[in-house]
């Protein structure tokens, strides 16, 4: 009786240290909170944070003081408050990092030679590398491989290893019909490596005094069909989705008499499940912890290889 309460106290302390933490951008601060909206801290000064999936790290952006306005890429440990900026990188203009699934690598776009690239730099600050085939491509989203990514170049969406080379692709305006993407597009990859969820700008008329840009719809594209679907209905605006697990997930909405963002929750099922947060930009969730924890109480996570290699010119 002994053994089996304390295999169940391990399995409790377990889940309870599993729970999501979301990170986000308020007013020029990095903040965290409690997945359901809870317990919100202030965290340093800083920009475009991304939480790491095991909930230890935080990358962000640090903006110079002066007329360059130079961006660079720096790392917080939340547990000791130490702040590290990668000085490995030689450009002086960086942004949007992404951590890998393990927690080790950024993603991230880097201005060279007069024209945007995605990156890649290990945690330490080392390794730094541009990955080919990447010019003027945008927001990097890792696949649930840890081997491959996501971005996009305002016409397509690119699924490439870390060598630069195309496994797919799709035609935007193929995939979503009456829908474009910006540079400020953000896209990310399902845990299960199933699905990419992203937010569009959609060729629809909205009636909002407090919105004057084409109306951000969230949309899922099936990587395994190239299929996609609209998750939220038109007339509502919705934007930087970020999974929370395979079926629920974070993102932005404004609403008629909002004249900032809000963080809610949604799902597949349901696209507003609640709100969580007023002010809010950039949100990011940790998961690695609970993803592990499924894995160790006996749960099936799916996970779907990358298919065969496709000619970049030809993939459609």
């Amino acid at each position: 009786m002994r053994i089996y309460l304390f295999l169940f106290v391990l399995i409790y302390c377990a889940v309870v240290q599993a729970k999501p933490l979301i990170a986000f951008e308020r007013y020029g601060f990095i903040w965290t909170a409690n997945i359901d909206g809870t317990n919100a801290k202030k965290i340093t000064q800083g920009y475009i944070p991304e939480i790491s999936p095991d909930g230890k790290y935080i990358a962000f952006n640090l903006v110079e003081k002066s007329p360059s306005g130079n961006r660079y890429l720096a790392i917080i440990e939340l547990e000791s408050g130490k702040i590290t900026q990668l000085k490995n990188i030689p450009s002086e203009n960086n942004f949007n990092p992404v951590w890998s699934p393990d927690s080790k690598k950024l993603l991230f776009n880097t201005f060279i030679n007069s024209n945007w690239h995605l990156a890649l730099i290990d945690r330490n600050d080392s390794g730094y590398r541009l990955i080919n085939n990447t010019e003027n491509e945008y927001s990097p989203a890792w696949a649930a491989d840890g081997k491959s990514f996501f971005s996009h170049d305002l016409d397509s969406i690119y699924w490439l290893d870390l060598q630069g080379n195309v496994i797919k692709k799709w035609q935007i305006n193929s995939i979503i019909p009456r829908g474009s993407m910006s540079s400020a597009s953000r896209m990310n990859s399902s845990p299960n490596g199933k699905m990419l969820i992203m937010d569009v700008d959609m060729d629809e008329t909205i009636h909002r005094k407090n919105w004057d840009e084409p109306p951000l719809a969230l949309w899922v594209l099936h990587l395994d069909s190239g299929k996609t679907n609209r998750i939220t209905p038109k007339g509502m605006l919705a934007w930087s989705p970020f999974w929370i697990d395979s079926d629920t997930y974070v993102f932005l909405g404004q609403e008629i008499n909002e004249k900032t963002p809000s963080l809610h929750r949604g799902s597949l099922k349901n696209p507003s499940e609640g709100l969580l947060l007023h002010n809010v930009q950039t949100p990011s969730v940790s998961r690695q912890a609970a993803l592990e924890q499924q894995e160790k109480s006996g749960l099936t996570i799916e996970k779907s290889g990358p298919p065969l290699f496709e000619d970049r010119k030809t993939a459609g």
